[in-house]
């Protein structure tokens, strides 16, 4: 019986747990689209001065182009962490759940089904 609570305790203690885990994602992820804290920098730009008049037709290179678009691909990467970290928790609070769903132990099942089977065949009388 004391290892039925035990699992229940560390059940609950996964739940809660999960639940923490998942809330911490979500309010961290509405902070970051919200404005109020700034997503992490996988690219940042290269602080490069060029020379703009010495070549006026050359064409414009690559991290040009792509630098006003790291914004956007460094908040887009750090959503997909946070709805990693969301999933995580959401798989941590399942096993707490499935923890605090402890088996019936089999002394209590041949019990019960002696009882039911008293109950009916007074039923029958």
């Amino acid at each position: 019986m004391k290892k039925i609570k035990d699992e229940k305790i560390v059940g609950y203690a996964l739940l809660i747990a999960g639940i923490c885990i998942m809330g911490y994602s979500i309010a961290s992820a509405i902070m970051v689209f919200n404005g109020g804290e700034v997503p992490i920098k996988i690219l940042q730009s290269e602080n490069k001065k060029t020379n703009q008049s010495s070549q006026p037709n050359q064409q414009p290179d690559l991290g040009d182009v792509m630098t006003p678009l790291f914004p956007m691909f460094n908040a887009l990467t750090w959503l997909a962490i946070a709805f990693f970290i969301i999933a995580a928790g959401g798989r941590v609070a399942g096993i707490g759940i499935k923890m605090m769903k402890v088996s019936i132990p089999d002394e209590v099942k041949i019990i019960k089904s002696v009882e039911d089977k008293k109950i009916e065949t007074e039923k029958t009388k």
